[in-house]
């Protein structure tokens, strides 16, 4: 894992530390062991009392300012080709509008405003891919999942990445089987960017890390989940070649622990505040740039 440690450079606290977006540090310290957070849909446990509604530009600004590390978000594509951020199928619960993302163009969508998670509606708008991106330039790394038919587009999607300067920041995470896919994609010309596989085994993680040669993957685990013997295989062969594994994690101290120390260094949560007070209450956090 020391090469992710050291190859991804961000200023993730750009704004306390009084640096500039052109400016470069690493992420984390090449011997830390600490254990990231990665915010589930930006972080919403507090939505409303931050004015910050999941999956917006003012949920980017707060995840900074609480200082995640990474901001798990997703992408859909609307009617007139545009990547916007929705996590579900339609928008009802999410913005003031019906229906499915794709079926509506970029200006129908801007018109609506999203919604807190208890459903009373916000001053924020729906946010382009481009305009989440920027807002957290420099400061957070983005790990966006492609929701169905948007790997269609992925040529598009990396070259957007790619023009924003954002190669080392943005994290595509995506299933397994979407690997040939990608992998032609590259090799008929779409920009290389970072690739998040999400894997089962060893043999899977064999073969990606030959195929793409990625910075991080994710080996999922569930609520309660003791890891099998299968998956913590799968994690020491991600270890052996460096690159870093993350995980879902739940409210379940006895969990976090275990991953932790089977070498899992990402946790992607619902409850990112208090998995972060957790991680710092207990070791996880020395040697973090981001403290």
């Amino acid at each position: 894992m020391l090469r992710f440690f050291t190859v991804i450079i961000f200023i993730l606290r750009g704004i306390a530390s009084g640096q500039n977006a052109s400016e470069t540090i690493p992420w984390l310290a090449p011997e830390s062991s600490a254990v990231l957070v990665a915010a589930h849909r930006g972080g919403y446990e507090t939505d409303k009392a931050d004015r910050a509604p999941e999956n917006s530009v003012a949920n980017v600004k707060v995840a900074i300012q609480k200082g995640y590390d990474v901001f798990e978000t997703d992408i859909q594509r609307t009617a007139d080709g545009m990547f916007v951020i929705v996590h579900d199928a339609t928008i009802e619960r999410e913005l003031t509008g019906t229906g499915a993302a794709n079926t509506l163009t970029l200006a129908e969508l801007k018109k609506l405003k999203k919604r807190y998670r208890d459903g009373s509606v916000s001053d924020e708008p729906i946010a382009t891919l481009e305009e989440l991106l920027i807002t957290g330039r420099g400061r957070i790394v983005f790990k966006p999942d492609l929701k169905p038919g948007v790997i269609e587009h992925f040529d598009d999607l990396a070259r957007l990445i790619i023009r924003l300067g954002m190669k080392d920041q943005v994290l595509i995470r995506t299933p397994f089987k979407d690997a040939k896919v990608i992998q032609l994609h590259f090799l008929n010309g779409t920009p290389k960017v970072e690739v998040m596989f999400k894997l089962t085994n060893a043999k899977q993680v064999r073969q990606i890390c030959s195929d793409f040669s990625p910075l991080t993957l994710e080996i999922k685990t569930a609520k309660g989940e003791v890891l099998s013997a299968e998956k913590r295989s799968a994690i020491e062969e991600a270890m052996k070649r460096e690159v870093l594994v993350e995980t879902h994690s739940y409210s379940d101290e006895v969990q976090w622990e275990a991953l932790a120390k089977s070498g899992v260094r990402m946790f992607h949560t619902a409850s990112p505040a208090k998995t972060l007070r957790y991680l710092k209450a207990n070791g996880w956090r020395k040697n973090a740039v981001v403290e």
